[in-house]
C-alpha cells in the first residue's frame, strides 16, 4: 500500500495506540491484567550496560552519534563514540562496564546476568565519570534563566518527557532545602 516505505511503515508503528501508552498504572486493567500479558502499558526494564554508557553520553550532550568507522578502547576516557562501536579487550576490559553485567568476553553465554548490587550505586556516587557528566548536564541547563525552567529542561533532556506540574514543584522544594542546608549556596 506504501511501496514497502520504511517511513510509513515506521509512522503507522510510532502513531500506533499501543507504542503510544506510558507506564503508569490504570486501575481497571491492573486488577484484570496485573501481569500486564495482554500489554496495556509499557514494561519498566532495567539498561544493559551499553544502554547505560551511551544514555550517559547523551545526557551530557557529548555522544558521538556518528555511524562506523574504527572501533576506539573503551578504556579511553576521550572515547565518546557509542558503545557498540568500541574495541574490547580481553586482557583489560572496561571495569565499569563489568560492573554492570556487561559480558564477560572469554566466556560464552546464552543470556547476560542481571545483578543489582550495592558496588553499581557507590559507582553513581563516586565515579569521575559520573561527576564529570553531571557537571556538563549542568552546564547544559544552565543556559535557562529560572530554576522552573531548569527543571523542566532536564526532565526533557533526562527522560524526554515533559515535567508535571507536581514534580516542578517538587523539585523547586528540593532546592529550596538544598540552598537552606548549604548555608545560602545555590546548588548547581
Amino acid at each position: 500500500e506504501n511501496h514497502w516505505s520504511m517511513k510509513a511503515l515506521h509512522r503507522e508503528i510510532m502513531l500506533s495506540a499501543t507504542y503510544q501508552l506510558a507506564y503508569g498504572p490504570a486501575e481497571p486493567n491492573d486488577t484484570v491484567d496485573s501481569d500486564n500479558r495482554l500489554l496495556w502499558r509499557a514494561n519498566l526494564h532495567r539498561l544493559d550496560a551499553e544502554e547505560l554508557r551511551d544514555s550517559l553520553l547523551y545526557v551530557a550532550g557529548v555522544l558521538d552519534e556518528r555511524l562506523g568507522g574504527p572501533g576506539e578502547s573503551l578504556n579511553l576516557p576521550n572515547n565518546k563514540k557509542r558503545t557498540i562501536y568500541g574495541r574490547i579487550s580481553r586482557s583489560g576490559p572496561n571495569r565499569s562496564l563489568l560492573l554492570f553485567d556487561f559480558p564477560d568476553q572469554n566466556i560464552s553465554l546464552d543470556q547476560r546476568s542481571a545483578t543489582n548490587v550495592p558496588l553499581q550505586t557507590l559507582f553513581f556516587m563516586n565515579s569521575d565519570v559520573i561527576w564529570a557528566d553531571a557537571g556538563l548536564l549542568a552546564a547544559r541547563l544552565a543556559s535557562e534563566t529560572d530554576d522552573a525552567a531548569k527543571i523542566r529542561k532536564a526532565y526533557r533532556t533526562v527522560y524526554g518527557r515533559a515535567a508535571g506540574d507536581d514534580e516542578v514543584q517538587e523539585a523547586l522544594k528540593f532546592l529550596a532545602k538544598a540552598e537552606k542546608d548549604t548555608a545560602g549556596e545555590k546548588p548547581a
